[in-house]
């Protein structure tokens, strides 16, 4: 990480106006991270801090928002920038990882790290453990659970022990000036503690805890003397509860559970201990997909799921600025990500209709909403491919919904028999939404319609379409893709002979599982960074996790048991029927992917030539499972669609 004095106001060039010329715009106005991203705002709402990359280097900027001024505080390219955070008016956090190993810790993963900035004097420390028994897979700290009062400390946890034995998940008080931490005060964990809240005195208030041996959940709080309480306990192989936040008065924690509904709801847990009450929150047609909160877990509102973003908030007066917000930029997507400390200033960030990416602030008082950067400069409104929402029937009668996205250029009237790119969501538990996707807009540019069907098993449609999904990899799930394409060649949009199905993660399984089970449905496939052998994942998820992990009974009930199920795994699994695959395979993986090893296409790959199918193999050394880095991005658009023009291209 290297320090600068100054960085030029022309880096972020706010509003800055697109080349006027006529070509749809380059590659790598998609495929290259935002070029400015993560942005939060100050809690006096003066200022905001962001990640800008220019020129491949990623830096982390203070821009002043009354003399439209940009300042630098460091280059930080040497790691992956995540996010960043404003902790106080005088200190911001860059959380950041970079993946590694470490001697006495089996396998890669991703070193989380954060790095405290005073805002006037650009001075940084990392924040780390100064304890003789960190573990050496955790000695960087990149959570932050609370503030103290003094605005000069952070509460981070941290596992603690050494690597010979199961860490203890203790909590930290971190300096912000010397990035010192140490156990705070009723900070002691154990090896089954996954979270802690702190109140605004910067006092312990709970500890969350969940076995995967004894299949316990429990919820504890500390009392005056120091010692705990369990307010809430079950046996269960995952949790159900989600434990998220604490009320404004300090009396009751915020749950989230699905309930007697089939989407999920806020419920309050009184701290002294009682039953849970509510829900204070819900919708009987969307779930809970967040909770928004201060820096010190304090709730104030929650974002529903659905194909533009809602809320509902405490504070209804808010709640109704966020939806005068919503309505200035008409069929974009508006996020709240951040606030000031008094609520005067809201700030959003901007997706898809006109728009690429966008951040926009919200004068309260004075009741305006203005844009203060635009994310991807190269990108004009005329260039954003417009997004349709459409409902389809899957074959047994489900409704599915998913999106579509027009070829740019293309008048309404001339939207029929066009070559077509299925795109399924990764997770699998996540969905598609309206927004600017880079890789469905780069497609529309090429002049591809995009379908992105949210197959049951897609999350933020209720409970009962999610489980929907559970065993049915490669079989219903799969239908419901299968189905979508089908409905689109029906309705006159798509060319039955020009059709290529492309995925990222799950996504690229069912790329990979679509050439295999309709091998006569699309001319190509695209894979990047897919599972291919679902036995394998599971023996690596178990090896990485223990046989009795959480992890890996949330993915035996998606996928099924290995000791009981191995023949119907075997059966869904690309790899092991790459002879009934007929089409082009194109496969693409970073080869430090700590998510989906690369061994999941290397062994694609392999038994595709041994099958003698056409295949390609791309390996992109260093990238991790995201592909962040605007080479491996680049590289990935550019084999994608020259793939692409070679077998639906015109």
């Amino acid at each position: 990480m290297r320090l600068l004095s100054l960085f030029a106001a022309a880096l972020l060039i706010l509003l800055a106006a697109a080349p006027s010329a006529l070509a749809k715009p380059p590659l790598e106005a998609f495929g290259d991270v935002p070029s400015i991203r993560a942005m939060d705002l100050s809690p006096d709402g003066k200022r905001v801090a962001y990640i800008q990359r220019k020129d491949g280097e990623d830096v982390l900027v203070i821009f002043d928002l009354a003399t439209s001024t940009a300042r630098g505080l460091a280059r930080v390219s040497d790691i992956r920038a995540r996010y960043v955070q404003f902790i106080s008016d005088t200190y911001v956090v860059l959380v950041a990882s970079k993946d590694t190993r470490t001697f006495g810790y089996s396998g890669r993963y991703e070193f989380s790290a954060a790095f405290a900035f005073d805002v006037s004097t650009a001075k940084y420390v990392q924040l780390l453990a100064r304890t003789p028994d960190i573990y050496p897979a955790q000695s960087g700290l990149g959570r932050i659970i609370g503030v103290a009062p003094d605005g000069r400390n952070v509460f981070m946890p941290a596992f603690m022990a050494s690597a010979q034995s199961n860490p203890d998940y203790d909590l930290l008080r971190v300096s912000l000036e010397s990035g010192r931490g140490f156990r705070h005060d009723g900070g002691n964990g154990n090896s089954n503690t996954i979270d802690w809240i702190t109140n605004n005195d910067g006092k312990v208030v709970l500890r969350e805890d969940f076995s995967d041996k004894q299949s316990l959940h429990q919820v504890r709080t500390r009392q005056p003397n120091g010692d705990w309480k369990t307010i809430y306990e079950n046996r269960t192989s995952l949790p159900e509860v989600g434990i998220v936040a604490m009320s404004e008065d300090g009396q009751s924690v915020i749950a989230i559970n699905s309930g007697d509904s089939k989407f999920r709801q806020a419920y309050t847990l009184p701290v002294a201990g009682g039953e849970m009450a509510g829900p204070v929150f819900q919708r009987k047609d969307a779930d809970i997909a967040a909770v928004i909160t201060d820096t010190n877990r304090i709730a104030r509102g929650v974002e529903y799921s659905g194909m533009y973003p809602t809320y509902d908030m405490f504070d209804k007066a808010i709640e109704d600025d966020i939806r005068f917000a919503q309505e200035q930029f008409g069929a974009s997507a508006v996020f709240l990500t951040g606030w000031s400390q008094d609520w005067s200033r809201l700030l959003f960030h901007v997706s898809g209709g006109k728009y690429a990416e966008r951040y926009a602030i919200m004068d309260r008082p004075a009741h305006k909403v203005a844009v203060i950067a635009n994310a991807r400069p190269l990108i004009k409104t005329e260039d954003v491919g417009e997004v349709a929402i459409v409902n389809y029937k899957a074959r047994d009668g489900l409704t599915i919904p998913g999106l579509v996205t027009w070829p740019v250029g293309v008048a309404e009237a001339d939207r029929k028999n066009l070559p077509l790119v299925v795109l399924p969501h990764g997770g699998p538990a996540s969905y598609d939404s309206v927004g600017f996707d880079w890789i469905a807009q780069y497609l529309a540019n090429e002049g591809y319609a995009v379908l992105q069907p949210n197959f049951r098993g897609s999350t933020g449609l209720g409970a009962d379409f999610a489980t929907a999904g559970y065993g049915q990899w490669g079989r219903k799930m799969q239908d419901d893709i299968t189905d979508g394409a089908n409905a689109l060649v029906k309705m006159g949009w798509a060319d039955p002979n020009r059709m290529c199905i492309v995925g990222w993660s799950y996504g690229g399984y069912a790329a990979l599982a679509g050439g295999a089970s309709t091998p006569d449905l699309y001319k190509c496939v695209a894979s990047v960074a897919g599972v291919s052998d679902l036995a394998e994942m599971l023996r690596s998820e178990r090896y990485r996790h223990g046989p009795n992990s959480s992890t890996v009974t949330y993915w035996e009930m998606l996928i099924g048991d290995l000791q009981t199920d191995r023949e119907a795994i075997n059966a869904v699994s690309p790899a092991l029927h790459a002879d009934k695959v007929k089409a082009p395979v194109l496969l693409v993986h970073g080869a430090a992917d700590t998510t989906v090893p690369i061994r999941q296409s290397e062994l694609m790959n392999d038994a595709l030539k041994r099958a003698n199918k056409s295949v390609e193999f791309v390996s992109i050394p260093g990238d991790d499972h995201g592909l962040v880095d605007n080479d491996s991005r680049r590289l990935m658009l550019t084999k994608l669609g020259e793939f692409l023009k070679t077998h639906i291209g015109k």
